[in-house]
């Protein structure tokens, strides 16, 4: 099951050892199993520093919150010099989300890009690469969706009461994929 089936675009550029990622639209699920191998893939290749540009995003559902705090909690655990996540331009309503879900501490949050710590004005790099967004199959979705909420819970125990019933379904419905197989 592959194609666009989200309402997000994601446009990546590399700076030096920057990487600059905007996100536009709807960053939901659909889009969390590809921004989620992209940002593996970037951190298997040796870069730690991440700047995510949010001026076009409108919202975000917990499945991509919970990818995009997975992976800077991971950030701030590793041992390379600049390893973070940094959130530039981000709306009330999507930073109002990631607080409200108790995990806006593993970002470093910047109002606007000429605030930043970056030698980069992220706002003006031009993004010229289009991240593909490939929905995955119905178990990876699944999978990327579990272990977001799980990772949503871990980070703030407040969410374990907003997610348990979610995760629950997540994982008889994993379970209910493995014995079809």
């Amino acid at each position: 099951m592959k194609g666009n089936h989200s309402h997000a675009s994601l446009r990546v550029a590399q700076v030096g050892d920057l990487v600059c990622v905007r996100i536009a639209g709807r960053a939901t699920v659909h889009a969390s199993v590809s921004f989620k191998r992209f940002m593996r893939d970037q951190i298997d290749r040796g870069r730690y520093h991440f700047v995510l540009e949010l001026s076009q995003c409108q919202i975000m559902d917990s499945t991509f919150l919970g990818v995009m705090a997975s992976l800077a909690s991971q950030l701030q655990a590793a041992t390379q010099p600049n390893a973070c996540m940094e959130l530039v331009n981000g709306n009330e309503r999507v930073l109002g989300l990631i607080d409200n879900l108790g995990v806006l501490g593993w970002f470093r949050v910047t109002e606007n890009a000429s605030d930043s710590s970056q030698p980069v004005d992220a706002s003006s790099v031009e993004m010229t690469q289009s991240l593909a967004l490939e929905t995955g199959s119905r178990e990876e979705m699944a999978r990327t969706s579990l272990a977001a909420h799980q990772v949503l819970m871990a980070l703030h125990p407040d969410n374990e009461q907003k997610f348990k019933e979610v995760t629950t379904f997540l994982e008889e419905q994993l379970g209910e994929d493995a014995t079809r197989s």
